[in-house]
């Protein structure tokens, strides 16, 4: 019973085959799952740049309904050609549920280069708290800048205490 180099060496590339199908083949299998599984439908909430909200409906994986993808998609969206108030550069820092007030920590860019008045700081805080107000048990939205509880944007909206959602600023497409 002698076996030759070459059929040791077939085998084992059988072998690597069959476990490399077995670990892509789990691994494809979660991202068809993310792909495939139950999704949410959500509205977007989009800031136009002459005040008022823009309103983007899209499908989320039911797994994946969190304050970071809504915050991805909303500047996904945001960014995807159409005039916007939110920056590019501005990201979600922290997001934590404490009770039904979602509060969320929010990058310095958000009011970095631009100018914003009244019709556009209200915009651009009901675009995030609108949007994030869907979130499963979430009454409320608390922005943070860096970690820190401000005043407002630019001094038109109150952002010491949390907001609940305003649906009156959607403007009509």
């Amino acid at each position: 019973m002698k076996t030759s180099y070459k059929e040791i060496i077939g085998w084992l590339f059988l072998a690597s085959l069959l476990l490399s199908a077995v670990l892509w083949g789990g691994r494809l299998w979660n991202t068809a799952s993310l792909y495939f599984g139950p999704k949410t439908e959500v509205q977007l909430y989009v800031a136009a740049p002459g005040g008022g909200l823009e309103v983007v409906d899209v499908k989320i994986p039911s797994r994946q309904l969190n304050a970071e993808t809504l915050w991805k998609r909303l500047q996904a969206v945001s960014q995807d050609g159409r005039p916007t108030l939110l920056p590019q550069g501005a990201s979600l820092l922290e997001a934590r549920q404490e009770g039904g007030t979602l509060v969320i920590s929010l990058s310095g860019e958000l009011v970095r280069s631009q100018y914003l008045g009244s019709n556009q700081e209200t915009a651009l805080v009901y675009s995030i708290v609108n949007t994030m107000a869907q979130l499963p048990e979430i009454e409320s939205v608390q922005i943070l800048i860096e970690g820190r509880v401000v005043e407002s944007l630019a001094d038109h909206v109150d952002l010491t205490a949390p907001l609940r959602p305003d649906y009156t600023l959607v403007t009509a497409n």
